[in-house]
């Protein structure tokens, strides 16, 4: 790739990738402008591989996070060494689509429970939520998954083996947005009992409001969006007795899920979208460029 004096370099701030890191450095050496663009703390890190990621950090200009939450994570940190300018980019997803699709948000006309969205994997701990609907306090509640993954044959037995196959509707993997907007409209809250991450940004975009767990360090950085009592409310991580308890209160408040389906719309809205993530990047160059004497001194020759 080739990098001059003066250019903007992003790297993906993955250390496993070995060849991005050469080329960080390169564009160290040629004099261009480089922004580490990763997580400061995800459901996957580990203090180890923690610890390489943020001496690493030290070495590029600036820093990108995903979210705002983590740039303020990342100053209030431990450590003596003096820390680099940082941006929160909010990461989000393309809501033009969903909003259109979106139906207004009325619990008496839909006539589903629950919806979890994202592949089917052990981070998702589809088990948790399995067994706290087979719990008295959850007696007829439903839910609809729409993911696919190498786990679903075990958990649809699993749905058997606890008697509430009747309940759980599997709608395998899709990508079209339409599909996912006539099953999403029927629901009446979102759901996601491991880490979550951009299905959370997904759900709150139909007005969703959502339930997971309150553990932040083992969610991935996109738990920015959850405003607990606003846009959410969470449940004790781990435990399928405080997952159940939580969806029967939240379901049986008709009010509290009408104010907070509404406060979900608006946090998309505002942020967590492809276009403010653009034009937070956007910014973010424009403010590494006019931090840089070179750029000020070729701005005042022009």
């Amino acid at each position: 790739m080739p990098v001059k004096r003066g250019d903007v370099l992003v790297v993906c701030g993955a250390p496993r990738t070995l060849s991005t890191i050469v080329l960080l450095f390169k564009g160290i050496l040629l004099g261009a402008h480089t922004i580490w663009w990763g997580h400061y703390w995800s459901a996957t890190s580990r203090p180890w591989r923690a610890a390489i990621r943020y001496a690493l950090m030290r070495v590029p200009d600036s820093i990108m996070f995903y979210t705002e939450q983590e740039v303020d994570e990342y100053y209030a940190g431990g450590g003596n060494q003096r820390k680099k300018r940082a941006f929160g980019l909010n990461n989000g997803i393309e809501t033009d689509e969903i909003v259109r699709l979106r139906t207004a948000y009325s619990v008496e006309n839909r006539p589903r429970d629950l919806l979890l969205i994202g592949r089917i994997t052990p981070k998702a701990e589809i088990d948790i939520l399995l067994e706290a609907l087979s719990l008295p306090s959850c007696e007829g509640v439903t839910l609809d998954v729409i993911g696919s993954g190498h786990d679903e044959a075990r958990l649809r037995k699993r749905c058997a083996d606890l008697g509430i196959a009747d309940r759980v509707a599997w709608h395998g993997g899709t990508v079209d947005e339409k599909q996912i907007a006539v099953i999403a409209n029927q629901c009446k809250a979102f759901v996601y009992p491991g880490s979550v991450g951009l299905s959370l940004i997904h759900a709150l975009s139909y007005g969703l409001p959502a339930i997971v767990h309150d553990d932040r360090w083992k969610h991935m950085p996109e738990i920015a969006a959850l405003n607990c009592g606003m846009n959410g409310v969470t449940f004790q991580q781990g435990k399928a007795g405080s997952l159940a308890i939580t969806i029967a209160e939240l379901l049986a408040d008709h009010t509290r899920l009408i104010e907070m389906s509404r406060s979900a719309a608006y946090t998309t809205a505002v942020t967590f979208n492809a276009a403010d993530m653009a034009e937070r990047f956007c910014s973010a160059i424009d403010q590494v460029l006019a931090d840089s004497p070179s750029t000020k001194i070729d701005s005042d020759r022009r």
